[in-house]
C-alpha cells in the first residue's frame, strides 16, 4: 500500500510540474498602413500627422511620410493645403468655423517602399462649444476615502440643445495625462444646458493630490494643472471609447478579443482598405492653473 502512494505522488508531481522550455513564435508582419492624426480647430491652424504602420514587435519607431500631398476640404470644397513642416507634421494656413463640415484628404505617389494611393475621411462636423467659466484649487484636509492636498475645479456651462458630445483633457507641468482612464469623453443627455458651477451642478474634478505614499502637500506647490474641454462628434466620440476599452483589457478570460480600431480614413471606396488614426474637427476650450499656498 506504502508503494503505491508513493507512484501516486510521484505521478501527481510530474502533472503539476511546468516546462522551463523556450518557444520561439514568429508573428507574420501585417499590412502596412498610412497613419493619420489631425485635426481643424476653430483656434489653431489645421494639421494632420502622417506615417506608416510597422510591426507590433518592431524596435524601431513609425517611418514618417515626407511626400504627401495633404489637402483638407471645407463642405465638399477645397479650403486648405497643408505644408510639411518636419517629421510627417503638416500645417495649414486655416483656422476652422463652427458649423463646418471639414476632412482630409491624402495623396502619396507611387513608391517600391510603401503603399501609395488617395486616402480621404469621412465629414466631421465643427461643433460648438462654451469656454470654461474658472479653474480654482480647495486645499481640503485628511479625512475618510479623502486625501490630504489640494484639488483642482473647474466651472463650465453646457451649450443649451441636446445632441452635443465633449472630450476633457488634463496636463500636470504641460504633460499629458494620456492613459486609459484619463480617455473621458460623454454626451450632453444628462446635463444638456446645465452649469457646473458648484450651483446646479457639481464642479467638474480636474486633479488631486497623488496615491503615492511619498507625496506631500509641499509637493503640489507650484505644480501647473491644464484642462480642456473639447467638442467633438459622435462619431469621434465612439471611436474614443473603442480605444480605452481595448487598453484598459488586462487579458482575462472575459475580456473581448483584441482587433484593429478603424477610424474614419479609407483609401477609395472599399472600407477594408483603411487607414490608422482619426481626423476631427474641434472646438477646444482650455484653462490653467498653478497651486500656491
Amino acid at each position: 500500500m506504502k508503494k503505491l502512494l508513493l507512484i501516486i505522488n510521484f505521478t501527481l508531481l510530474g502533472l503539476f510540474c511546468s516546462c522551463q522550455d523556450e518557444i520561439d513564435i514568429t508573428l507574420p508582419d501585417g499590412q502596412e498602413r498610412l497613419i493619420v492624426n489631425g485635426s481643424v480647430m476653430d483656434n489653431e491652424f489645421a494639421f494632420a500627422d502622417l506615417s506608416w504602420s510597422i510591426n507590433y514587435l518592431s524596435p524601431e519607431e513609425n517611418p514618417t511620410v515626407l511626400n504627401a500631398n495633404v489637402l483638407i476640404y471645407e463642405d465638399d470644397v477645397i479650403w486648405v493645403s497643408l505644408s510639411h513642416i518636419e517629421d510627417g507634421h503638416y500645417i495649414g494656413q486655416k483656422i476652422g468655423e463652427i458649423g463646418r463640415n471639414y476632412s482630409v484628404e491624402v495623396s502619396i505617389p507611387e513608391s517600391l517602399d510603401h503603399p501609395s494611393g488617395i486616402w480621404k475621411s469621412q465629414n466631421e462636423k465643427l461643433n460648438r462649444n462654451n469656454p470654461i467659466d474658472s479653474i480654482y484649487s480647495v486645499y481640503l484636509p485628511p479625512a475618510i476615502f479623502q486625501r490630504e492636498g489640494y484639488y483642482v475645479y473647474a466651472q463650465w456651462t453646457e451649450p443649451s440643445g441636446i445632441g452635443d458630445c465633449y472630450r476633457f483633457k488634463q496636463w500636470k507641468n504641460d504633460t499629458l495625462e494620456n492613459a486609459p482612464f484619463n480617455l473621458q469623453v460623454t454626451e450632453d443627455q444628462f446635463f444638456d444646458g446645465r452649469s457646473f458651477n458648484d450651483i446646479d451642478l457639481d464642479a467638474l474634478s480636474v486633479a488631486g493630490p497623488e496615491r503615492s505614499r511619498d507625496s506631500t502637500v509641499e509637493d503640489q506647490i507650484g505644480t501647473k494643472y491644464s484642462f480642456e474641454i473639447s467638442s467633438i462628434s459622435l462619431s469621434h466620440h465612439d471611436y474614443i471609447n473603442l480605444i480605452q476599452e481595448q487598453t484598459l483589457q488586462v487579458g482575462g478570460l472575459f475580456d473581448p478579443p483584441a482587433a484593429p480600431i478603424v477610424g474614419n480614413i479609407y483609401r477609395g471606396e472599399n472600407t477594408e482598405d483603411y487607414a490608422l488614426g482619426y481626423f476631427y474637427a474641434t472646438a477646444p476650450r482650455k484653462s490653467h492653473i498653478i497651486i500656491t499656498p
